[in-house]
């Protein structure tokens, strides 16, 4: 399917839509279901063989168990098992590895300049809404925490650098996207990095996911996923996890200054980017249209609305009430 074929909600049916996307947005409900009793079940197993020992602490043996990746690996396994049957007989199943256009150096220099430039806007975004809620008595600082901490065990850092970023491409930019597809590809661009975005079930992270999701997207659709998936990992292990490595030496002040530095000359790349190729960017933006009847549709579907309350509810959540 070309990247540039407009889809008019009128050329399907309403019911089609909501169907379509009531199976993917439930196959990614059952998957985080997956996952969620997965590593309950492996917490509490390890909670039943270690409650004898005379030093045993819960809340102690908790942040531990919370450090550690293997559950999670375990459970997206499972979850990524479940996935292949449930959509064995669906047509995104054959267009997962589905190779586009080559990619060339230049190409992926300018897509990686793009993705990372997300981070300042992390960085921008999460410091406007911690303000934001602190001025009514709460914060949100506990969730950008969560969303920019490290890894402290080798099974997290595998799970966070690696298998997580293969897996989420593989079920947002392969069965998700794909799955949206026969409606249009920028739909399903679109649609992923919405579903990809809200999946993070944390305010600030879920906006953070929604913008990269785009770039993911486009890049899968117009590439291949494994270059989706390199650029996941150069996010997640390069950025996220060896940088920060390498700067555990220097000074907080020192290590923010570095990181904000790095943001801002991806940002400023990207912006110098965008002057220099205004006039066909705005050619292009012209022709990018999503026909919203199809949107509205889409967006009427329950399994759909299910997933939006549900990760929201985690999102909201995480906020938290300032001391008096």
């Amino acid at each position: 399917m070309s990247y540039d074929i407009p889809i008019n909600v009128k050329q399907w049916n309403k019911k089609e839509i909501r169907k379509n996307t009531g199976k993917l947005v439930r196959g990614v409900l059952i998957y985080e279901l997956i996952m969620f009793v997965t590593i309950i079940a492996d917490i509490t197993r390890r909670i039943i063989m270690n409650s004898r020992n005379d030093d045993f602490n819960v809340d102690t043996f908790l942040d531990k168990a919370s450090e550690s990746g293997t559950s999670s690996i375990i459970s997206v396994f499972l979850g990524l098992v479940f996935l292949f049957v449930y959509f064995r007989k669906s047509d995104c199943l054959k267009r997962i590895f589905y190779t586009g256009d080559k990619m060339t150096g230049r190409s992926f220099l300018i897509l990686l300049t793009v993705f990372m430039s997300a981070q300042a806007a992390f960085s921008l975004i999460g410091g406007g809404m911690e303000l934001g809620f602190n001025q009514f008595g709460y914060s949100i600082l506990g969730e950008i925490e969560d969303a920019s901490s490290n890894s402290s065990t080798v099974s997290m850092l595998l799970y966070a650098s690696f298998i997580g970023p293969v897996s989420e491409e593989i079920i947002f930019r392969g069965f998700v996207m794909r799955g949206f597809e026969k409606y249009g590809a920028r739909y399903a661009v679109v649609m992923s990095a919405v579903i990809f975005g809200l999946f993070h079930g944390n305010l600030i992270q879920s906006i953070f996911a929604g913008l990269v999701g785009l770039v993911l997207g486009y890049t899968a659709m117009k590439y291949s996923i494994k270059w989706a998936v390199l650029l996941h990992i150069i996010n997640n292990f390069v950025f996220g996890e060896l940088l920060t490595r390498l700067l555990s030496g220097m000074s907080e002040s020192m290590q923010s200054i570095v990181l904000y530095g790095i943001e801002g000359a991806f940002l400023a790349g990207t912006v110098v980017l965008m002057l220099m190729n205004k006039t066909e960017i705005r050619e292009k933006m012209k022709g990018i249209k999503i026909d919203r009847g199809l949107l509205g549709v889409t967006f009427t579907s329950i399994w759909l609305l299910i997933f939006i309350i549900f990760q929201l509810a985690q999102g909201i959540s995480g906020i938290e009430k300032l001391p008096v």
